[in-house]
C-alpha cells in the first residue's frame, strides 16, 4: 500500500479520555485494532509529504477555532465507519472541510462528519446492537484549535503517524 496522508480534529483532555476508554473497551470485546479518537476532516490527500504539509499549514491559517458536537450513533458498512458518532454539520465544520477541499483535492465526494469508535466487518445485526449500547454521555463536545496532519504507511492503525500538527489562527 502507498502511503496516504490525512487531516485529523482530535478531542483532547477529559473528552480525549472518555472515548479512548470505550473505544478500548469496543476494540477489546470485539478483536478490533485500537485508533486514536478523531474526526477526518478530509483523508487521502494527494501530492508530496512537503506539498501536503505547506497547503496543512495554509489551511490552519484560513481556520479559526470551533467546536465539534458529537451526536447520535451510526454505523455503516465500510470497515473504518463501522461504529460511530454522527458530529454535527455545524457551518463551521463545514467550512472547514469545504476549504481544505478546495485546497487539497477539488472532488465532490460526499462529507459525513463523524467520530468512528470501532473499525471492522460485523453483520449489521451485530453493528446495531453496539451503536443502540452506547451511552447517551458520548454525545459529547469539544473545542479544535488544531488539526493533525497524519502519514499512514498501511491501513493498520499502528502505522498512523502525526507529522506536522498545525494551529488554527484566524
Amino acid at each position: 500500500m502507498a502511503i496516504t496522508y490525512h487531516l485529523w480534529l482530535k478531542p483532547s483532555g477529559k473528552v480525549y479520555d472518555i472515548l479512548v476508554k470505550t473505544m478500548a473497551e469496543l476494540s477489546k470485546a470485539y478483536q478490533g485494532p485500537f485508533f486514536e479518537p478523531h474526526v477526518t476532516l478530509l483523508g487521502s490527500l494527494p501530492g508530496t509529504e512537503v506539498e501536503i504539509s505547506a497547503r496543512s499549514s495554509q489551511l490552519g491559517t484560513s481556520l479559526q477555532p470551533f467546536d465539534i458536537q458529537l451526536t447520535e450513533p451510526g454505523y455503516g458498512d465500510q470497515y473504518f465507519q463501522c461504529v460511530f458518532l454522527k458530529a454535527q454539520e455545524t457551518p463551521a465544520m463545514m467550512n472547514a472541510h469545504e476549504l481544505a477541499r478546495r485546497l487539497f483535492v477539488k472532488d465532490t465526494n460526499p462529507f459525513m462528519p463523524h467520530l468512528s469508535l470501532l473499525y471492522g466487518h460485523y453483520s449489521i445485526e451485530l453493528q446495531d446492537k453496539i451503536a443502540a449500547t452506547l451511552p447517551e454521555t458520548l454525545r459529547l463536545s469539544f473545542t479544535v484549535d488544531k488539526f493533525d496532519l497524519i502519514r499512514a504507511r498501511s491501513e493498520d492503525p499502528k502505522d498512523w503517524i502525526p507529522i506536522l500538527t498545525v494551529p488554527l489562527s484566524r
